[in-house]
């Protein structure tokens, strides 16, 4: 019984030393969109640094409210990777932030600056605060404690990724007004006024300095594009394969010299084109999760979709058909009826999106099979890696046909769940050739292609389990193989190009 009272009155030092900690660093982020406007004369190098800190705390808003939601509707799910439980709270945060800074948007200009400091603070304040004592244990490191465990093989390789997906920055170009920044994001206008909202309200504090809330804007659409690309890549990868080559194939997948044409050519590809990856992740992790109440975060990423661009509005019916019908058809009626009014808050936010939208013209930019051609084979002559995707597409074909060959006995993948994520990857190039080519052009149908390549070799290594040793060499090989044709060198000098010397500014040419 003393024991009892003992613990009950420590908790509450507990809770506050834990308040007191989390606020302290919570406040010190939360400064830094004043620090960053007393940045304007330094160089951009400062700037950018001080920059991609924000989007990392604006990312951990995210997480955090994501969290709190699941704890709010009780959302419990069963988790194949620690990445798959991170990555579905910050779709479901990012949403709901974008829902909440449409609507400030519509408060007058001369007040909302209350409301965007008071959102903050009073999010702040709660997330500080330990409601239950489980949050005390938890925090964000914990979701990584798997990655204690790589070997000194596996660390390397994930540094390099890191490294490739930070040098792979293109040069930003800096234009004159918001409107040309627009115009050369969105030249089709495909992408809905929520969008920009939504980026006017998170960069509210640098709305006097153009320079700052270009870069601020340009920065958040490569690394939150990219990053929950290489994320939900990683994801699907861990539905089939060992963490081990999961790794490699997000070197595989970032080493690419094809990243830099593709924003060389558009520096914004990645903020449409990398839409697919997570349409096909949500699916299979909300087959995966085993609860109906998944249903929210798909209902809700179709709706980021639809904002991005409205011809992703067939991806939802899609879905939620294959969901319904196929990849849900073990469970109850009962347990399907609920998925599906679950997805509703998203259905009804796509609604409101192509309502708002100025202009609707459907199947205007499909992709023909010219295109689909010439894009793989540009893949294969810019990385010789990635010549191992015909091998695993025959490989993947043979394993439907006859999963039952001797030649697949030490095979552990999950026939059932691979022919799942074909049949995905075929309905997203239906769409692109009927709707729009942007779920496969540049970033859109490159993960499947590593996808191919990774799949014999994850055959060849379940074969030499044993032989831990050659294993080591085999995987050194591979990651040689992807380093040496990455072209690290000219990544690191379009880096140092930009900020040596950033672009000038655009201006619109006149008609």
């Amino acid at each position: 019984m003393e024991r009892t009272l003992e613990k009950n009155s420590s908790i509450t030092w507990e809770k506050t030393k834990f308040f007191l900690n989390r606020a302290l660093t919570y406040s010190s982020f939360l400064l830094l969109p004043v620090w960053i406007q007393k940045t304007v004369e330094l160089n951009i190098f400062a700037q950018s640094i001080l920059m991609l800190f924000y989007l990392i705390f604006i990312a951990s808003q995210w997480y955090f409210l994501g969290k709190e939601i699941d704890h709010r509707l009780k959302i419990y799910f069963r988790a194949n990777s620690s990445i798959d439980r991170i990555l579905y709270r910050v779709i479901i945060g990012y949403a709901t932030m974008l829902v909440v800074f449409n609507l400030m948007s519509f408060i007058p200009d001369s007040i909302v600056r209350h409301f965007f400091w008071g959102f903050f603070v009073v999010v702040g304040l709660f997330y500080s605060w330990p409601t239950r004592g489980k949050i005390i244990e938890e925090s964000v490191s914990t979701q990584f404690t798997e990655y204690k465990y790589l070997d000194s093989f596996e660390k390397t390789v994930l540094f390099l990724t890191v490294a490739m997906f930070f040098t792979s920055m293109p040069s930003f170009p800096f234009m004159s007004n918001l409107e040309t920044f627009k115009l050369l994001v969105d030249p089709e206008e495909k992408m809905n006024g929520q969008l920009w909202n939504y980026l006017y309200m998170n960069f509210y504090p640098f709305r006097r300095f153009p320079h700052l809330i270009n870069l601020g804007w340009s920065m958040h659409l490569y690394f939150v594009s990219l990053g929950l690309y290489v994320l939900a890549f990683y994801g699907i990868l861990r539905f089939f394969i060992s963490r081990r080559l999961s790794i490699l194939g997000l070197f595989a997948l970032i080493s690419t010299w094809s990243i830099a044409i593709f924003l060389k050519k558009d520096v914004y590809a990645c903020a449409t084109t990398s839409f697919s990856v997570l349409w096909v992740w949500a699916i299979l992790w909300c087959v995966k999760s085993s609860t109906y109440r998944s249903g929210l975060m798909f209902g809700l990423l179709c709706y980021v979709g639809v904002v991005m661009n409205y011809n992703f509005v067939f991806l939802y019916p899609i879905g939620l058909g294959l969901l319904y019908f196929f990849y849900l058809k073990d469970s109850t009626d009962w347990y399907r009826t609920q998925f599906v009014k679950y997805t509703t808050l998203g259905l009804f936010l796509i609604a409101v999106t192509l309502i708002t939208n100025v202009d609707l013209r459907f199947s205007e930019e499909a992709l023909t099979f010219q295109q689909l051609r010439h894009y793989y084979s540009s893949l294969l002559n810019r990385k010789a890696f990635y010549a191992l995707s015909v091998i695993g597409a025959i490989s993947l074909i043979w394993m439907m046909i006859a999963p039952k060959s001797r030649f697949f006995r030490t095979l552990t993948i999950d026939i059932n769940r691979l022919k799942e994520l074909t049949v995905l990857a075929l309905c997203v190039l239906l769409v692109s050739l009927f709707a729009d080519k942007d779920l496969t052009q540049s970033f859109g149908l490159l993960w499947f292609v590593v996808f191919l390549c990774i799949l014999p070799l994850e055959w060849i290594f379940q074969s030499i389990s044993r032989l831990r040793s050659r294993r080591n060499f085999i995987y050194m090989i591979y990651v040689m193989v992807c380093l040496l044709d990455s072209h690290f060198e000219g990544r690191i000098r379009i880096l140092y190009n930009f900020y040596q010397s950033p672009p000038d500014v655009i201006e619109i040419l006149k008609r």
